[in-house]
């Protein structure tokens, strides 16, 4: 089982219930996309979080650069849930 982790309020919560209510069957996915200056910082979270709840955690780095004409959010939104899937499918999550 995996859970999609960016380091924020909601999936730091998600982590946490999941962890709790499936210890050692849970792993955690984060994406780093490095579009926001506290990136680094997320992963750090991340990282720390995961070591906390003893919760494995694969780091996945994409290059989510909107191209000319394309929408950044809708760019960075594609490329997570591309990587999301292929750690998952590559992890047996």
């Amino acid at each position: 089982m995996a859970v999609a982790l960016s380091g924020g309020a909601d999936s730091t919560a998600l982590l946490v219930a999941a962890a709790l209510r499936w210890p050692h069957q849970v792993h955690a996915i984060h994406v780093h996309h490095g579009l926001q200056a506290a990136a680094n910082d997320f992963q750090a979270h991340c990282v720390q979080l995961c070591q906390d709840w003893n919760v494995p955690l694969h780091t996945v780095h994409i290059d989510a650069r909107a191209r000319p004409g394309e929408s950044p959010e809708e760019r960075a939104r594609q490329e997570r849930y591309r990587a999301l899937a292929q750690t998952g499918l590559q992890q047996g999550l």
